[in-house]
């Protein structure tokens, strides 16, 4: 009689270590991809607000009055983004595109751009007003978040020229697409205003392009006046670069007040804090409802979670031990002695 030994059903059960060290080394493939297909920050989706353009005459009769505002709360966070959009409408006679009122919403996506109150309202001689004000608050470690500049000005270029019309504001033409186009073309009739402005200390980041087209083209009759205002606010949040060293060549005269005023924590803070603060400002201009005072105070205040380590360097970490697990079970498995129980078996 011959006997016949059955092998075990799959390598698995032959082979213990070897599936072990597959798995592990699976499953830290795994993270790694899982981390790598994290979309960076500057990938965010985002959107835009356009309201009260291409306002006519309706059926209730000529136009009589334009007022609109927007006022966003832009936050980015790292990979985390949000944003706080209130809005204001008055038309009359007749709706503006959206109806009249206030409303307010919230979103993950940035609001990046803002077009309101172009080519409108040019067949009577009436007001027109209209505001934009963007609070931008961005983490430090956000790519390009520390190089703020003066955002692009395109304004007041061809208004207020029907005759002795009133310009009170400086002409301004960026060489190409601007930041903030405003202005362009309006109250061109006999005795027409404009005056448009950019908020003091406005401010635009690499990390949050922000455009703002309003106010080009419209209250053209003789009379009309246009007045519209964009603020751009922008707060970095988060770690600051640390001072450059006093050179060795410095007198101890010079030294000593640089002791003085060395408080790198106190200053860094205040900074931020008065930055946060003017945004707060800007934002809540005369006539804005308390709505969206309300509503961007709220978002300022708690806009910003706690910072903690990011999800995907943890899984980095993560499967970098598991690899590192498996290299050492295969080295012990190799280099084991032959009568140690973690030596191969053949």
């Amino acid at each position: 009689m011959r006997t016949v030994s059955i092998p075990a059903a799959g390598s698995a059960a032959r082979h213990p270590w070897r599936a072990m060290v597959l798995a592990l080394a699976m499953l830290a493939g795994a993270l790694s991809t899982a981390a790598l297909a994290q979309p960076p920050a500057a990938q965010a989706a985002t959107m835009s607000v356009d309201q009260c353009n291409g306002h006519g005459p309706g059926a209730e009769g000529a136009t009589t009055q334009l007022r609109c505002t927007v006022t966003v709360v832009n936050t980015i966070n790292g990979r985390t983004t949000h944003s706080v959009t209130t809005v204001t409408r008055l038309c009359t006679l007749g709706p503006c595109s959206t109806p009249n009122g206030t409303s307010s919403s919230e979103s993950t996506s940035l609001v990046t751009a803002v077009r309101q109150c172009n080519s409108s309202d040019n067949d009577a001689a009436h007001t027109i007003i209209c505001d934009v004000t963007i609070s931008n608050i961005i983490s430090g470690d956000s790519p390009g978040a520390q190089s703020l500049t003066s955002p692009s000005v395109n304004q007041c270029v061809g208004s207020a020229g029907g005759g002795i019309g009133v310009l009170g504001c400086r002409p301004a033409q960026a060489s190409t697409g601007a930041a903030v186009t405003q202005c362009n073309g309006s109250a061109n009739g006999g005795g027409g205003t404009v005056r448009c402005s950019l908020g003091a200390g406005s401010r635009v980041s690499a990390a949050l392009p922000i455009t703002v087209n309003q106010c080009n083209g419209s209250g053209n009759p003789g009379g009309s006046s246009v007045t519209c205002r964009t603020s751009i606010m922008t707060s970095i949040t988060g770690p600051v670069a640390p001072a450059a060293p006093v050179s060795a060549g410095a007198t101890a005269t010079r030294s000593a007040p640089a002791r003085k005023t060395a408080t790198p924590t106190k200053t860094t803070a205040t900074a931020t804090t008065t930055t946060t603060t003017a945004a707060i400002t800007t934002s809540t201009t005369p006539g804005q409802p308390e709505s969206a005072r309300a509503a961007e105070r709220q978002a300022l205040a708690g806009a910003i979670p706690a910072a903690g380590p990011s999800r995907d360097g943890l899984l980095m970490l993560l499967a970098g031990l598991l690899l590192a697990g498996a290299t050492a079970a295969l080295l012990i498995r190799r280099l084991a002695p032959a009568d140690s129980r973690y030596a191969r078996r053949h």
